[in-house]
């Protein structure tokens, strides 16, 4: 059985970066008051978190976030790893991450990291549009992002890649662009951050003057949805959507404007959800008007949306006298498994069709089973 891996944050907001980009205040959205941290704060916060691990939660993973750690200076970046290099030699701690931007990443600066137990690096790439960059004041290129990733990959590092649609200057196609030119890429993972307005932030002042406008929740979890798709046929994990709901963002007044739900990830695995069912409901010519769909147990609330907003909606547009969602470990994660007129159809949303436009029908038996890649 594969663990859970318990991850210790540390954070490190605005250190190294070498100025503010016009979307950030990282003290609103982390909640993190305090300034760069010692590497005694640093042991203190690794025992703290030891301390209160579950047994089963494994590998242990030390992740500083915020700021540009290989933007921090040698000496200083060096103390914080030392401290945390202690408790890997110990064998409580397995692994260290962080987060960088793309042009801090050279052949040099990772060498002076072969001493430590780094085995994840993330860039904040953001957009790969020149223009979008420029206007979001990120003081690198898309070409550097493309490098840092190579660099990465033939040092052997796991990579993510963080991007925010939404940034000014961004349409959906430069969006949707973007996407694809992570893709190319082949990170490990990715992060998607629909861009949200924070106080005190260029873009605040910016969006009160009207110069810019934010994209709406749904156009948000839309564009999102179809990022996921797209990377999920690229076998690219996507281990986040949206930012997360930090003490910081969720203070009255941190969040002026802008796509923010405290569960966005799960809207869009609902919207997702939500889908499949209506495309294998329209597909199969629904007569019946009482369905059981199947899931895994992890994906039910996805599939019945937040309050039951799946569900309703589904009722109402085929005109339902019952619709229920029951959870099935036989069912794999992302797949939707329908029982119609006792004529089981299992949906599978592992992600390839819109880019992937085949499907395939087999007859076992008199059990029709369709399965469709998305």
């Amino acid at each position: 059985m594969k663990f859970k891996p318990f991850i210790i944050p540390l954070f490190i907001p605005h250190i190294g970066c070498p100025h503010r980009c016009v979307f950030c205040n990282q003290t609103s959205i982390t909640g993190h008051k305090g300034g760069a941290p010692s590497p005694e704060e640093v042991r203190n916060a690794i025992s703290r978190f030891l301390g209160i691990k579950h047994r089963r939660r494994h590998p242990v993973e030390v992740a500083f976030y915020g700021g540009t750690f290989l933007g921090l200076s040698r000496s200083y970046r060096d103390s914080l790893l030392d401290a945390v290099q202690g408790f890997v030699e110990e064998g409580e701690v397995d692994s260290i991450r962080f987060s960088t931007r793309p042009d801090t990443i050279s052949d040099d600066s990772l060498m002076e990291l072969s001493p430590y137990a780094v085995r994840v690096i993330e860039v904040g790439a953001q957009s790969t549009n020149e223009s979008v960059l420029a206007l979001s004041r990120r003081g690198h290129t898309a070409e550097d992002t493309r490098k840092a990733v190579n660099i990465l990959k033939s040092h052997k590092f796991r990579v993510g890649i963080q991007i925010m649609p939404g940034l000014p200057g961004d349409t959906p196609e430069s969006i949707l662009e973007t996407g694809r030119e992570v893709a190319k890429l082949k990170p490990d993972f990715v992060r998607i951050y629909p861009t949200v307005v924070v106080k005190n932030t260029v873009l605040e002042r910016w969006f009160r003057e009207g110069r810019f406008k934010p994209l709406s929740l749904s156009s948000a979890i839309e564009l999102t949805k179809t990022l996921y798709l797209l990377f999920k046929a690229h076998n690219i994990s996507v281990i986040r959507m949206g930012l997360q709901a930090s003490d910081g963002l969720l203070e009255p007044g941190n969040v002026v404007g802008g796509p923010f739900h405290p569960a966005f990830g799960h809207l869009v695995h609902s919207a997702l959800f939500f889908d499949r069912a209506t495309q294998v409901f329209e597909d199969e010519k629904l007569l019946s008007n009482k369905v059981v769909l199947k899931v895994h147990p992890r994906d039910v609330s996805r599939m019945k949306g937040i309050k039951n907003h799946n569900i309703e909606q589904l009722m109402k547009r085929f005109d339902l006298k019952e619709l229920r969602v029951i959870p099935d470990p036989e069912v794999s994660q992302d797949m939707l498994k329908v029982d119609i007129a006792n004529l089981p159809l299992r949906q599978d949303l592992s992600a390839k069709k819109r880019f992937n436009d085949r499907s395939k029908e087999s007859l076992f038996g008199q059990r029709r089973v369709r399965k469709m890649n998305i």
